[in-house]
């Protein structure tokens, strides 16, 4: 009888341990709506649907210099997404103890940015390892003097850019057709709007993606922070909606976002 019970409980750990794996590595997941009205870019959400928020405020979302991290005051977002068939609208409300912190002469990765993660397939497998032709990495630098924005596709086999290649990753350029954007300070930060239209992923080799209600795609969103403790020092906390430093190279790690 006792080596029964030891069989029974060495099977229910395991089936345990299996579904605790399984449910820890379950994609995030979120809705972006539709939007049935016009909006505005003005920093003010008062037109957008804030029900489905992506909220980055964890400790484990912190996925670099996670020890410099001082907590959601010091840096920690809200994000939400909206859509119709011409545009692609990001909001990003933004905790943060010194917003604007752009410097232009600095790589892209290592200054105050938004980095948008996101594919244009809804056919593709979520599961998938690698870029596939419609994954792309956007840079966008939220600040009021500098709006610089970059498609980083290093990571796409070169087999599969479809002549897609990266473009603005030196700084200092807009390689964005269309896009409007603005921000408003608050107490705590700072309101990011913009709108991004859905041609600026696509080029003669890959179609301009339309979505319909009920696609889902992978998608991800990333906040960086950098700050100076001491002359000749440097802090540059990033944190991520879903999955660590991998999601650079691993979309399987971004979470799932649904066109409602």
């Amino acid at each position: 009888m006792g080596k029964i019970s030891n069989g029974l409980l060495l099977v229910l750990l395991a089936s345990l341990l299996l579904f605790s794996t399984a449910f820890s590595e379950e994609q995030r997941s979120a809705k972006a709506f539709y939007a049935e009205q016009e909006i505005v870019v003005d920093g003010n959400l008062e037109e957008w649907n804030l029900s489905s928020p992506i909220v980055i405020n964890e400790e484990e979302q912190v996925i670099r210099d996670a020890e410099f991290w001082q907590g959601i005051n010091d840096l920690s977002c809200t994000v939400y997404v909206m859509w119709n068939e011409e545009n692609l609208y990001l909001a990003v409300h933004v905790n943060e103890d010194n917003p604007f912190g752009a410097i232009e002469m600095l790589p892209l990765d290592g200054e105050d940015n938004f980095k948008v993660y996101i594919s244009t397939d809804p056919s593709s497998d979520p599961e998938r390892t690698m870029y596939a032709t419609n994954d792309f990495l956007l840079y966008l630098i939220p600040d009021n003097m500098y709006w610089d924005t970059a498609f980083d596709r290093s990571m796409v086999p070169k087999e599969n850019r479809k002549r897609f290649i990266s473009k603005g990753m030196d700084g200092g350029e807009d390689v964005l057709e269309g896009y409007e954007r603005a921000a408003t300070l608050t107490t705590t930060g700072f309101i990011y709007e913009a709108c991004i239209p859905w041609a600026n992923f696509s080029n003669e080799s890959i179609a301009v993606y339309e979505p319909k209600k009920g696609d889902t795609v992978n998608f991800n969103f990333a906040i960086t922070d950098i700050s100076y403790p001491c002359p000749g020092t440097e802090y540059i906390p990033q944190m991520a909606w879903s999955g660590n430093l991998n999601i650079n190279t691993d979309p399987s790690l971004w979470g799932r976002l649904t066109f409602e």
